[in-house]
């Protein structure tokens, strides 16, 4: 029964390819188990290269606004400078990145890194307010629940 049933859905390829891996999985299991844990130890990688360039920005920015009251973000923005090379050759262990979801990794060098941690150009403004540094006019507010804001908005209730 099960044989006509993969041979149904799968066709006669596939009925040969789950034949073929239920039959040699005790090879395939320790590449698949080595090769995640490569990808684990590369995602940790850019995670640790990431929290120092955090870091960076976030102490960067303290003395800026120290020595600068009144700067605004644009010269904020202008005026940090992450010493990509040094927290490279500092915070790597591993000589490959990935991120988190991904299912490749890339050489860890200077434009590799740079690109995969700054791809969002709001990066810095994202740093500075979850650290509590707000320099951009309006106060933060506490942000709302956006499923029950649709919700209300669906039912034309009142929020609370």
């Amino acid at each position: 029964m099960t044989n006509i049933w993969l041979e149904v859905f799968l066709g006669k390829i596939g009925k040969y390819i789950i034949s073929f891996l239920s039959r040699s999985y005790q090879f395939i299991i320790p590449f698949v188990i080595a090769y995640g844990i490569f990808l684990a130890l590369s995602s940790y990688n850019l995670k640790r290269i990431e929290k120092k360039a955090n870091l960076e920005i976030l102490n960067q920015a303290r003395v800026i606004i120290e020595k600068v009251p009144g700067i605004n973000y644009v010269d904020l923005v202008d005026r940090i400078k992450i010493p990509w090379k040094k927290i490279i050759k500092t915070y790597s262990f591993f000589p490959y990145i990935s991120q988190e979801s991904d299912l490749w990794v890339t050489r860890t060098n200077l434009i590799d890194v740079r690109d995969i941690i700054m791809q969002n150009d709001k990066k810095i403004r994202l740093v500075l307010e979850r650290n509590g540094i707000n320099i951009f006019g309006k106060k933060p507010t506490i942000r709302k629940n956006l499923y029950t804001e649709y919700i209300h908005r669906i039912t034309r209730r009142k929020g609370e």
